[in-house]
């Protein structure tokens, strides 16, 4: 097409509004696409992967709950010493061994 030929339609393309894309058209081409394409298991499991990180960490927060040694106070030490003492068979001889030491105290040979 000569331009000397049609004046009015070369003035009236020059008045036209240029064509823009969208600063979103990238992204909604991308949508499109992968909305297009068939899912795969591969598929959703990328697209539900933060899941299983989050499921992975719980678990490794109760494994670690799990093997922390529970810390006992002085008054469950003290009760576990005593029935420890308790069950021994040398129980009757401790249960009498104040009595014998008071016994060996009042002694007058051990007196100056």
């Amino acid at each position: 097409m000569k331009t000397e030929d049609d004046d009015a339609l070369w003035n009236l393309l020059g008045k036209a509004e240029k064509p823009t894309a969208s600063p979103f058209f990238a992204r909604n081409v991308l949508r499109q696409t992968r909305m297009s394409a068939p899912i795969t298991s591969w598929d959703t499991w990328l697209r539900h992967r933060w899941q299983y990180a989050c499921l992975g960490g719980l678990g490794l927060l109760l494994a670690s709950l799990a093997l922390i040694p529970q810390v006992e106070t002085p008054e469950q030490t003290t009760i576990a010493l005593a029935e420890k003492v308790s069950e021994s068979p040398d129980y009757q001889v401790i249960n009498h061994l104040d009595e014998l030491l008071a016994s060996e105290e009042n002694l007058a040979w051990l007196e100056n």
